[in-house]
């Protein structure tokens, strides 16, 4: 395992009812709460009745900036910064999924920032860390899918230039976490599937990433992605259960917590190269990721022996793939099949013509400028490379 530092200091509130404690944490932190959601869907779960109930309580002066869209964008994150400017805001609450909350993190960002300085120019382009004198964050989640509520990372959309970059720094990281499983009891089919493609490839990301060495955050990554493919199974078949939406909140916490991360370099790639399709496209992120992500395991399962060997390992591990006879690529084929199965089983689409992006080279060319040199771990991944990735997306993923 590689050297690493592990800090996550976000509580967790989990299980029905837990918003109540947002009226203590808003007292701690006296002055006007900035309310941070979406559309209307907060309103029919539940979760802005409780948020406000509980800011009643606590007495704080409530700010609400309402319509952040998924792939959230850079005009709703300067709207909220001005906002926490004009109103003395003492904490940023973010009611909703990944989007909500990544455009909470970035308003927080921008609340630390000078009056000389650009939040996407100089911090989010750059990559440089955030400073430490930021307005807290606190998160009541209302789906499954990103892990933001437990993390420092953050994703955000500049639309007037088409793009769309990842940024982490530790100061974005929530003070504290609602994760109430009733939230999600009524959120559509399709956002449910999205949000386990979402999680499951956060999982994949840190997996598929050297060292291959024997270590426990291996071991804890497939486990989280068994728990995720029966927590998708147990939605299917009873979405309205609790438990099963418990399950499925908590494992999107745990796969992008960082602890599975931990002695690994990482990947992303697939990440990086989904970025470009929704810089232009729009289209859902977990969408974006179900056509790439098994694209990008075809073109790395065979670029080295260490990385067939830990395709064939998770085969075996994930999937339940019987080795007898068989050589470690038949094996990791076998495996990464599996997973083109299932994602079609529960509707996933599987090629740039599904959700709708013309395959012509000149698009290909674009999405691929975007992307850009990735990086990667089994296999360095360069703009070239990431072209070739996209136009196997064309079509579904055959051996």
């Amino acid at each position: 395992m590689r050297n690493f530092i592990f800090h996550n200091p976000v509580k967790i509130y989990f299980g029905e009812g837990q918003a109540v404690h947002v009226a203590e944490e808003a007292k701690s932190r006296p002055g006007a709460v900035l309310l941070v959601y979406g559309g209307g869907s907060i309103k029919r779960n539940g979760a802005y009745n409780d948020v406000t109930a509980a800011l009643r309580e606590a007495g704080n002066e409530v700010i609400e900036l309402s319509g952040v869209t998924p792939n959230p964008r850079l005009d709703k994150v300067l709207e909220g910064v001005k906002l926490v400017k004009e109103h003395g805001v003492s904490l940023i609450l973010a009611v909703g999924g990944g989007s909500v909350i990544d455009c909470a993190k970035f308003i927080s960002l921008g609340s630390g920032l000078g009056e000389d300085e650009d939040l996407w120019d100089d911090y989010v382009e750059t990559g440089k860390p955030a400073p430490e004198n930021l307005v807290p964050l606190g998160v009541v989640l209302t789906t499954a899918a990103t892990g933001s509520e437990m993390g420092d990372a953050a994703v955000l959309t500049n639309w007037a230039r088409n793009r769309k970059l990842g940024y982490t720094s530790f100061p974005l990281t929530p003070k504290f976490s609602v994760l109430d499983p009733t939230y999600l009891l009524t959120l559509p089919d399709e956002q449910t599937t999205y949000g386990f493609v979402d999680m499951f490839c956060h999982t994949c990301e840190q997996y598929f990433s050297l060292p291959s060495d024997d270590n426990l955050s291996d071991e804890m990554a497939e486990a989280i992605q068994r728990h995720i493919l029966r927590s998708w199974r147990a939605c299917r078949r009873h979405p309205r259960s609790y438990e099963a939406r418990g399950n499925a909140m908590w494992d999107s916490t745990l796969a992008l917590n960082r602890v599975i991360s931990r002695g690994k370099e990482e990947d992303w790639v697939t990440h990086g190269i989904e970025h470009a399709l929704s810089a232009y496209f729009d289209i859902p992120h977990g969408a974006g990721l179900a056509v790439v992500h098994p694209h990008w395991m075809k073109y790395v399962y065979a670029s080295r022996p260490e990385a067939t060997a830990r395709f064939a390992r998770w085969a075996v591990n994930v999937w339940g793939v019987d080795s007898t006879g068989k050589s470690e690529r038949e094996v990791a084929e076998e495996g990464i099949e599996r997973y083109v199965d299932f994602l079609r089983l529960v509707g996933a689409p599987l090629t740039l013509p599904e959700v709708g992006i013309p395959s012509d080279s000149a698009t290909l060319d674009k999405l691929a400028d975007h992307a850009g040199e990735v990086g990667g771990s089994y296999r360095h991944i360069t703009r070239d490379d990431a072209r070739a990735i996209l136009a196997s997306c064309v079509t579904s993923v055959v051996f």
